[in-house]
């Protein structure tokens, strides 16, 4: 069984949420911040309030790569792991391509020197700040979590022009699907930076983004992970939705997505 809800709001708000809750399934609430360093700044300090037991992955204690050689599948880091599932469009002229890097090489730790990208960046915006993990235009990238954690919140740069999806496995075998394209639009300059929070009653397992732009991606960064202290407090965020599109359901080889 499948229970699709939606709700459509004008333009983009600064904090969206959408919170669901199905019989013997896991309560969710999503939050994606405005576009901007400011705004998206903001939503980490509020999603950070909810929480304890964090653990955070800045992915400073990583050599950014500097060609093809050091991409990998699978990077592994204190808060979970990051797969390559499957890899963008490999044409030469592709920025995944430049700079000695491959579209179909894995994944890559980055920064702003070596990264062949524009509009993708560190978050937060501070000096200290100098990598981040980059997607490399995968049309499927997995991020599986090292813990039974309730709560994972990341900042994402440049996904509003990619679209698809990004589906959320929990412990009790749920999924929740959030529409990327109705969450970032497709029409702000690329570069926009955002702040996803998720948390649920039950323990999330691991996040799968599915893109529909082959040569097109992301940049990932700050990923944290925790415990949301008490389910009830899912019950008590009222902060509204705009543009997101959540499905529920039991996960089910015979379901349709």
């Amino acid at each position: 069984m499948k229970l699709a809800l939606a709700k459509q709001l004008t333009g983009i708000a600064l904090a969206s949420a959408f919170s669901v809750s199905v019989a013997n399934a896991a309560m969710i609430d999503v939050t994606v911040s405005g576009p901007g360093v400011t705004e998206a700044e903001a939503a980490e300090t509020d999603f950070l309030a909810f929480l304890k037991d964090t653990t955070t992955e800045t992915f400073e204690g990583f050599t950014a790569a500097t060609g093809s050689a050091d991409q990998t599948t699978t990077i592994n880091t204190s808060v979970g792991d990051f797969t390559q599932l499957q890899p963008g469009g490999d044409y030469p002229s592709e920025s995944c391509n430049d700079g000695g890097f491959s579209c179909a090489g894995g994944l890559a730790i980055l920064n702003s020197d070596t990264s062949p990208f524009s509009g993708r960046y560190p978050m937060p915006a501070d000096g200290e700040n100098q990598n981040w993990l980059d997607s490399m235009d995968s049309q499927q990238m997995k991020f599986s979590l090292a813990g039974m954690y309730t709560a994972v919140g990341f900042y994402l740069t440049d996904p509003n022009d990619v679209g698809g999806i990004m589906n959320i496995l929990f412990a009790d075998q749920t999924e929740g699907t959030l529409d990327l394209g109705a969450v970032f639009d497709p029409s702000l300059a690329s570069g926009s930076a955002f702040y996803v929070g998720i948390m649920s009653d039950v323990a999330i397992s691991s996040l799968t983004f599915y893109t529909n732009d082959e040569n097109d991606g992301f940049g990932i960064d700050n990923v944290t992970v925790g415990t949301v202290p008490e389910p009830g407090t899912l019950a008590l965020l009222g902060l509204g939705l705009v543009g997101m599109g959540v499905m529920k359901r039991r996960k089910s080889s015979d379901t349709a997505c």
